[in-house]
């Protein structure tokens, strides 16, 4: 309980004297004494009040780590949580000395705008943006405060860094892309007649144009075309798809986030029309592709989450390097899913099935 008296005839306050204080703190009662009022406090109030301060300083203290991406899929997931790993790695742990701010724009690019202007208002120790869109709209709507990314594929091509080495600026982080030579191999392995291979993409993002260039460039090598197919939206992923059927021997699935998201859509079709669909990483050939040659995610995640504990020490960030993730993690994963493929028409050589990593049945 608290008792408040104010005496304002005259300017003086009650509870005035000595004595009175003294009979008070004797009672379990505090006085609180400013101009034109004195506090009546317990002692229970008075702890809990302190309490509460000491909360509220400690609060301040967390250093806050914002972290978003463009869209929630499982490889995405996994770098997160990754990241989370790679900073208590380093003594960065949620609840004790940092405070962790995750935002899902939920495939929305306006949305994902709103998200940077509120990480802005908050003024974090450090941005952590998972995929190209993500980071460039924390680029563009930010200003001084750190970046680290995850999960671009080109961060030149998408202007998020002038170079890998030394980038300076405000702006480092991790490139998630593709093997796409040892993909290749994998895929001719399994479909030995490719002449012809179906790539769906949005063409609005970067990283999907810095995946197809890549991928034209190894194809060639390997003596195949690339047949290009576009979805600028999810809604399309199905007809640019279909619009394949009997002009290539395989389709090749990019990490591009508007077509991960209809993947089962795409599988669906191959396996009604037997068109072998491949996938730019793992988790697509758990959820139902026939196969790929990939990066652990997770691992991806944990070397942008000490790239982040770089920063929290005070690191510039313009002096870390931007890491290529298949040159650092040098154990590529390979995963076939057996069930799946004989659906989508491949026999499956029994060499190859040997040397994957991981058959799902």
């Amino acid at each position: 309980m608290f008792e408040i008296r104010l005496h304002i005839r005259g300017g003086t306050v009650g509870c005035g004297a000595a004595t009175k204080r003294s009979a008070i703190a004797r009672h379990g009662f505090h006085m609180l004494e400013g101009v034109g009022m004195t506090i009546r406090i317990g002692t229970a109030l008075m702890a809990a009040l302190v309490a509460g301060f000491a909360s509220m300083a400690a609060a301040q203290e967390l250093r806050l780590v914002a972290i978003s991406t463009i869209v929630e899929v499982p490889a995405l997931m996994q770098s997160r949580d990754g990241i989370l790993d790679g900073l208590a790695e380093r003594g960065y742990v949620e609840g004790k000395n940092i405070r962790i701010d995750y935002q899902n724009a939920n495939g929305s690019m306006p949305t994902q705008m709103q998200i940077a202007n509120k990480f802005m208002g908050e003024n974090p120790a450090v941005i952590v943006p998972i995929t190209t869109p993500t980071a460039q709209a924390m680029i563009s709507g930010t200003t001084g405060i750190p970046i680290v990314f995850a999960m671009v594929t080109d961060p030149v091509k998408a202007g998020l860094v002038p170079q890998f080495k030394q980038p300076g600026g405000r702006v480092t982080g991790v490139s998630d892309a593709e093997p796409i030579g040892p993909q290749l191999d994998l895929i001719i392995s399994m479909v030995p007649n490719l002449k012809r291979l179906g790539f769906v993409y949005n063409p609005g993002l970067d990283n999907a144009i810095a995946t197809l260039e890549v991928l034209k460039v190894e194809a060639a090598a390997r003596g195949i075309t690339v047949v290009e197919s576009a979805s600028p939206t999810t809604n399309e992923v199905i007809l640019a798809t279909r619009s394949l059927v009997g002009k290539v021997e395989a389709v090749y699935v990019p990490n591009d986030t508007t077509v991960v998201a209809a993947l089962e859509a795409i599988i669906k079709v191959g396996q009604d029309v037997g068109m072998p669909i491949f996938t730019g990483e793992t988790d697509g050939v758990r959820r139902g592709s026939a196969g790929s040659v990939g990066l652990d995610y997770r691992a991806v995640g944990h070397t942008a989450g000490l790239m982040v504990a770089d920063v929290l020490d005070g690191k510039d960030p313009g002096t870390i390097d931007v890491v290529v993730a298949y040159e650092v993690h040098d154990k590529l994963e390979t995963v076939i899913n057996k069930g799946s493929a004989v659906k989508m028409g491949i026999v499956i050589p029994q060499a190859v099935l040997d040397a994957a990593d991981v058959v799902i049945e």
